[in-house]
């Protein structure tokens, strides 16, 4: 485990435990395409952008932590969040992976010198997913098939659970790795939704259930990525080090 600065260990109990498993979903399995495509929002306060100094996308998990992807915060470097509070310096950021391609341990904890103000922003983490789960996106990425940047505007989606492997997959047709709204039942990830939360209703309330990592052109179109948080290994990480 790799670690920036120093820090106490503290149990955390809103991880929810509930299983993951089922059999891959082919397209025929998943919901027909939208018209729509996935639009704006103002709605989950508690998933913010972040800079180190790439754009990426990290969620409040704790009263002074945030959930990202390792490979947004692996340069050494503090990192500025954009919250409704106004902007915030890291204080300390805890890698579990190295967040290189494939790494299904690609999750960061980020920290904060004092609490949020609100602790209404704060978001479960739920410990697993299965395929035919409903879910959200949500993200900070491109919002065109010929961006390459983040627009700094956050995105919500839905779609459903294709696949749980080393990662919960969701897929998204007709598009390849650089398209990431899609339709709006049927959404993935583009550059800047990196470290954002795959959200799953959890005991009637929205939960965190994966974390972005990536995405791969399959046909029909791109299969998006998110860290399964149900491995043992990312589990026990999430445990012990939200605060």
């Amino acid at each position: 485990m790799n670690r920036f600065g120093g820090f106490s260990l503290i149990a955390f109990s809103l991880i929810v435990a509930i299983s993951g498993c089922g059999h891959k979903l082919s397209e025929n399995d998943l919901p027909r395409p939208s018209s729509r495509l996935a639009t704006a929002t103002q709605n989950f306060p508690g998933i913010v952008m972040i800079s180190s100094p790439q754009v990426c996308t990290a969620t409040i998990v704790g009263p002074s932590t945030l959930l990202t992807a390792a490979h947004c915060v692996n340069q050494g470097r503090p990192v500025t969040i954009q919250t409704s509070e106004g902007a915030k310096q890291s204080s300390d950021i805890v890698l579990l992976g190295s967040g290189v391609e494939g790494d299904p341990h690609d999750l960061a904890l980020v920290y904060l010198s004092s609490p949020f103000l609100s602790q209404q922003t704060i978001l479960p983490v739920a410990s697993g997913a299965n395929p035919g789960d409903q879910v959200l996106v949500v993200g900070y990425g491109c919002a065109s098939s010929e961006a390459v940047n983040s627009t700094g505007i956050k995105r919500l989606g839905s779609n459903v659970v294709s696949d749980v492997n080393d990662f919960v997959e969701v897929s998204t047709p007709g598009v390849q790795i650089r398209a990431v709204v899609g339709p709006e039942n049927r959404a993935g990830v583009c550059f800047g939704d990196s470290g954002g939360p795959l959200l799953k209703q959890v005991g009637g309330q929205w939960a965190v259930v994966g974390v972005a990592h990536g995405a791969y052109n399959e046909a029909p179109g791109q299969v998006s990525q998110f860290v399964n948080l149900n491995h043992p290994g990312n589990r026990a990480f999430l445990s012990q080090y939200i605060k």
